[in-house]
């Protein structure tokens, strides 16, 4: 007994056409059930895919929400940092102009101080190699009669006061503390330190006693850089210098031309120059 199936294969070789046509139909059912089974899944994963989307989305923006709230307060804190940033910039600024005034005056003030104590001593000597201890209960007194015996003056001079400097009391063997004396007379003042140098070395109980001009300390220090320039003028006779107050150091040539020098490194390359002419030139510029 034929089967179905054998019997479709007889009628389609009897008829060809009819079989095309339920072959054709077949694809497509087939082709329409593969698009749908396709579609359905691409809409199930469109779906998931919205649904993860979301879902980070929402995560991402409870993560966002307080990071931004920093990044403002941030900003805030920035913002006054700047502020205050130029606001300290701008008291910078007139702390250092008033420093700036500040040094300005203190120098003035030093400057006027200064000059003061330089006044104050005008009338100050300074007689250093008295033995310790010589001056006795009345040292105001014996320096007086020590400046007229030693001196050899026409009249004791008048001393307001006179002490020995203010630093610690020597010790067996070391050199005696300087007195410190005022004279009551600018001209006596002078005439007496003329008078010690003329009789230089002033010996005092076999002791050689220098006298000086009581400076002050940056007065000395100053007056003492032009040391090298004086012993190179002691070489030359014919120049006559003078180192006045503060410390200016005066020198004049033979043919009375006055040369001025406030540093000791050109008083020095000055005088060296004086002995650096010419052989046919004299010391001084002169044509010999």
């Amino acid at each position: 007994m034929a089967t179905a199936r054998q019997k479709d294969l007889v009628k389609s070789k009897k008829n060809p056409s009819k079989v095309g046509e339920a072959d054709a139909s077949s694809l497509q059912e087939m082709m329409n059930a593969i698009r749908d089974d396709i579609c359905g899944k691409i809409d199930l994963l469109s779906s998931e895919l919205r649904s993860e989307i979301a879902t980070v989305r929402a995560e991402l923006g409870s993560s966002i929400t307080p990071l931004q709230q920093k990044v403002d307060r941030h900003d805030d804190t920035i913002r006054e940092l700047e502020h205050a940033a130029s606001d300290q910039g701008d008291c910078i600024n007139e702390l250092e102009d008033l420093v700036q005034t500040l040094k300005k005056q203190v120098s003035q003030l030093n400057a006027k101080c200064e000059d003061l104590e330089g006044h104050s001593r005008r009338n100050n000597i300074r007689l250093v190699g008295i033995p310790e201890g010589v001056e006795g209960p009345n040292p105001t007194e014996f320096v007086s009669g020590l400046l007229h015996n030693v001196l050899k003056l026409d009249h004791k001079p008048i001393v307001d006061r006179a002490h020995c400097s203010l630093r610690e009391k020597p010790k067996t063997g070391d050199p005696p503390r300087p007195f410190i004396i005022r004279i009551h007379y600018y001209q006596d003042r002078d005439r007496i330190l003329r008078k010690a140098e003329e009789l230089s070395p002033v010996v005092y109980q076999e002791r050689r006693a220098w006298f000086f001009p009581d400076y002050t300390t940056a007065v000395a220090k100053k007056r003492a850089q032009f040391g090298e320039a004086k012993h190179l003028l002691r070489s030359i006779k014919e120049v006559k210098s003078r180192l006045v107050y503060p410390a200016l150091l005066k020198i004049t040539l033979p043919d009375r031309t006055l040369h001025k020098f406030e540093e000791p490194s050109a008083a020095e390359k000055f005088i060296k120059s004086i002995n650096t002419r010419s052989p046919r030139e004299g010391p001084f510029g002169l044509f010999t």
